[in-house]
């Protein structure tokens, strides 16, 4: 089968898909490869690919796995050719002929150097992409051994030959890699624009101590035309912001990587051995892999490039203590030690961008299901007074407020002080709020309303709180505590889950109605309500002729959608007296709307970027500002070419919105 779009090149020789134009077996994993192409480059790609086919690996199997997929096939004479030329010339080290062994070029993602493999993993590490385990020995038995005194016996040395580190791949961290300019603009929206710059610069970096993150925003905000006054108010400002995105949660502390040296200068205090909770290891001189100067790993493989002369410093990684750091930047931090202690590492925390997305989105769903529009005479669109439903109204907002509270609960770090006690009663009774917790976070509409009503802000606050409680299709607030005669004015909480589950559910039904028809959107509905049905029950409660049910059945059961039970009457498996079933699995459902959400991104990835290849020298061209483009035919091509763009990137946005409600809300 031809291509139609061209032939697209941006699949890895690892990857899942056979082909560009064929449906990959495992869609999410071909978007989590593609979108780790297009933000880290080809040879990333090829070494996440790795991970996904052989599952959790070490570095050495790694390379060993990449390499007999990605090096050509060649004679014993080539080498033997290569080694007298390289007798006869005399050369150094530095001047020997080498033989490139690859199937192909690194642009295509064909990779066979250990130290590129390497250095991909630490960009992955950098970003949270992998994940790290191990620090035991290959031939240590899952049971510890005990001596004869009782005693456990000493973790083994992470540098000794013996210890090895076990690298899993973290697909959907990897599909959340186009979602960074949400996380940016939300930054923005939420407390202003520096912290939008600073979590810009943490998403593109990874991972950055707190004076790293400031001196490059500061580098890149303040003028060289501002006067000292001036830039220090804008230095004074990024440190406020830095501030505010660490009380609120936006970006949490994470443990540093730490080098092989300074695994040698501290003391192992973790219980696996790993101090600093993220291990690489280094290069020698001769470009095998080594832990370190004294103790060295067994080679990969037998034909690691000796021509290659990679040197890792062990200071490279090291995050404190940065003597580069501004002078300006340490003294205003300063003050703030125990919440930004010296050289601490700080990341965007997805998590909690993630929990406030959640809540303005169930915040416009109930408003959506619950709100009334008021009409400018004081009665709403249903006829009634504006004063009788009016907390109808606040429905949003208070769903809202509440939520963004339970997010800043959980993800907002709490009192050094805090107790192991006081840590688990508030994990205990996280999403659980009283009026008075939730003020803070309403909108300023919200708190003017209500305090011009009667009774104030906090009575008001609770009426619309008990009034809420009693709506049931579907139920969004749930009282734990009465409210009456309670100090605080009751205990409430919001019931996120099926929320989140109406919200699904009406997307489902209209992936299905789309893709299906009104029909079978229809019939998968009865089928959730009544369980194992036949078909001619399905004709009727759906409504239709049976023959018509009975071809939407099968369509829905080849899509897998639905499932189809058999039950024979007799021993012999006659099919003419058999019962046939339709049903449907919820879980089978959900996956299954993914998996065609995950497609959808994909090819529109794959066609947006085959339209940036076609389009290249128009970008160029309006780069350049050149007179190329003058002409009305240029100029319509290119407005044409810039509209495809749009409509695509608009398209990936709502669909990445709804992948975002299926499986990450």
């Amino acid at each position: 089968m031809t291509n139609a779009f061209g032939g697209f090149t941006h699949i890895s020789p690892l990857s899942n898909a056979t082909s560009s134009t064929a449906h990959p077996p495992d869609p999410q994993k071909a978007l989590s490869s593609n979108c780790i192409r297009d933000y880290f480059g080809p040879v990333v790609q090829t070494v996440t690919d790795a991970l996904q086919s052989r599952g959790p690996s070490t570095l050495q199997d790694l390379v060993s796995f990449i390499r007999n997929q990605c090096v050509r096939d060649w004679n014993e004479e080539r080498n033997r050719l290569i080694e007298q030329i390289n007798a006869s010339s005399g050369k150094g080290n530095g001047g020997k002929v080498t033989m490139n062994k690859a199937r192909g070029s690194e642009a295509s993602g064909f990779v066979t150097d250990a130290s590129h493999i390497r250095a991909s993993l630490i960009v992955l590490l950098h970003h949270g992409l992998v994940h790290v385990s191990g620090g035991g020995s290959k031939h240590a038995s899952k049971k510890e051994p005990v001596d004869n005194e009782g005693q456990k016996p000493q973790k083994p040395d992470p540098t000794a030959s013996s210890t090895h580190y076990t690298y899993s791949f973290l697909g959907d961290r990897a599909r959340l890699l186009p979602r960074f300019p949400r996380y940016i603009q939300h930054a923005k929206s939420m407390i202003d624009e520096n912290a939008a710059h600073l979590v810009e610069s943490l998403l593109f970096n990874g991972r950055m101590t707190a004076e790293d993150a400031i001196s490059y925003v500061w580098g890149n905000l303040k003028s060289e035309e501002s006067d000292d006054k001036e830039q220090q108010q804008v230095l004074v400002a990024i440190v406020n912001s830095f501030r505010s995105l660490i009380e609120s949660g936006y970006i949490k502390a994470v443990d540093p990587i730490a080098s092989n040296q300074e695994l040698l200068d501290q003391q192992q205090k973790a219980d696996d051995g790993i101090n600093g909770g993220e291990v690489e290891f280094e290069l020698n001189d001769d470009g095998e892999i080594s832990a370190g100067k004294r103790k060295r790993r067994s080679r990969s493989t037998s034909d690691v490039s000796k021509s290659k002369k990679v040197k890792v410093n062990a200071a490279d990684n090291n995050y404190g203590n940065n003597k580069q750091d501004d002078e300006q930047v340490v003294k205003l931090l300063s003050p703030l030690r125990k919440l930004v202690p010296a050289g601490s590492v700080y990341r965007a925390n997805t998590s909690m961008f993630h929990a406030s997305i959640r809540a303005m989105v169930l915040g416009r769903l109930v408003s959506e299901i619950y709100g009334e529009e008021v009409e400018s005479n004081g009665k709403s669109t249903n006829g009634s007074t504006n004063g009788v439903n009016s907390h109808l109204n606040l429905a949003g907002p208070i769903v809202t407020a509440a939520l963004t509270y339970a997010a800043r609960q959980e993800h907002a770090p709490q009192q050094l002080s805090e107790t192991e006690e006081e840590k688990h009663i508030r994990l205990a009774e996280l999403g659980i709020f009283c009026p008075s917790d939730i003020v803070p976070f309403l909108a300023n509409e919200t708190k003017q309303s209500l305090q011009t009503q009667i009774g104030g802000l906090a009575q008001n606050l609770t009426n619309n709180l008990l009034r809420l409680s009693k709506l049931q299709y579907p139920p969004i607030i749930s009282e734990l505590e009465e409210a009456l005669g309670h100090s605080k004015g009751g205990k409430f909480e919001i019931n996120t889950r099926n929320l989140l589950a109406r919200l699904r559910h009406r997307i489902i039904h209209r992936v299905v109605t789309t893709h299906q028809g009104a029909v079978a959107a229809r019939i998968i509905n009865i089928l959730e309500y009544r369980g194992h049905c036949e078909s001619d029950i399905v004709a009727e409660d759906a409504m239709v002729p049976a023959k018509e049910a009975r071809e939407a059945l099968h369509r829905l059961h080849r899509e897998n959608y639905i499932c189809l039970s058999d039950m024979h009457l007799t021993k012999t498996h006659n099919s003419g007296t058999a019962i046939y079933l339709w049903n449907v699995i919820p879980s089978r459902l959900k996956k299954t709307v993914i998996n065609n959400v995950s497609t959808a991104i994909l090819n529109l990835r794959l066609r947006r970027q085959h339209e940036v290849e076609v389009g290249k020298d128009w970008m160029d061209r309006a780069k350049d500002a050149t007179d190329e483009n003058d002409n009305e035919e240029d100029k319509k091509k290119y407005q044409a070419f810039c509209k495809g763009l749009e409509r695509l990137d608009s398209a990936c946005l709502q669909l990445d919105e709804t992948m975002m409600v299926l499986k990450d809300l």
